[in-house]
């Protein structure tokens, strides 16, 4: 127990000396921009390729027992059916336009972490973020259908309340941290680069990714919160819900950066 408080109070020395000057905020705020742009591409590319892994109608019936577990405020459901349906229906052609604007979180992703690493790039580092997102686009469906496998149990838990609704966040805490956890991983090996050892990478990507899942548990909460997101926008509601879109992103991604920092201490 002392050698682990000694190596918990050394690390966090290292990350707080190691901590660039620059801006972190303001490159958290640049990753959000480039992810408004890319995730909503992204996440059709990945359910078109799950559909075609299970089938459109499959896919469909376990989202849809997915989204029966989750707050009906805010029209987050029905902004996910309609995500999922339009995704069934892309052509391969239209998937193949999509990857552009995906690729560009990558791309986001690899110029925040090139400021927050004493590394420098001089060519195509826009480029080299959008291609390493690729190994991330592959396995993604793979993730999609996994955290698919486990609504039939998590989501009568949340419908239940009380007892049952308390399991059901613990199991949905651990199946998303599996998740987010290996996407984490292949963001901070293949689009962040640099060839870190795989002991400090598992170790910051399935770390960060337990304060990730921990986060996106809250956000579900948050959605039962019954305040409008429109009120400081004049009740404007698509104001409303970009900015809250946004601001979620925005704390997201403060950890995502935060966490490859914790990696190049460990990996160092």
């Amino acid at each position: 127990m002392s050698t682990l408080r000694k190596g918990g109070r050394r690390i966090g020395r290292e990350l707080a000396a190691s901590f660039p000057a620059s801006d972190f905020a303001l490159w958290s705020a640049g990753v959000t921009f480039f992810a408004l742009l890319g995730l909503v591409p992204l996440a059709l590319v990945s359910l078109w390729l799950a559909a075609v892994l299970v089938g459109a109608d499959r896919l469909l019936a376990g989202l849809d027992v997915a989204i029966s577990g989750l707050p009906s405020g805010h029209g987050t459901p029905q902004a996910l059916r309609v995500l999922a349906a339009t995704a069934v229906q892309l052509s391969g052609w239209h998937v193949l336009v999509a990857l552009f604007p995906a690729s560009l979180y990558g791309e986001g992703l690899r110029r925040a972490f090139r400021q927050l690493s004493p590394a420098r790039e001089q060519r195509f580092i826009g480029w080299r973020g959008r291609f390493g997102l690729l190994p991330l686009i592959v396995v993604g469906p793979v993730l999609v259908l996994l955290l698919l496998a486990v609504a039939p149990w998590v989501a009568p838990l949340y419908r239940a309340g009380g007892a049952s609704l308390a399991l059901g966040v613990v199991i949905a805490f651990h199946v998303v941290w599996v998740a987010v956890s290996t996407a984490l991983v292949f963001v901070y090996r293949w689009v962040a680069g640099g060839r870190p050892r795989w002991r400090p990478l598992l170790l910051a990507g399935f770390g960060t990714g337990a304060f990730l899942s921990g986060f996106l548990q809250g956000f579900v909460l948050f959605l039962a919160i019954p305040v409008e997101w429109s009120l400081p926008f004049g009740g404007l509601p698509i104001f409303g819900a970009v900015a809250a879109l946004a601001l979620w992103l925005y704390a997201l991604h403060l950890l995502v950066l935060l966490g490859y920092r914790l990696l190049l201490v460990l990996d160092r």
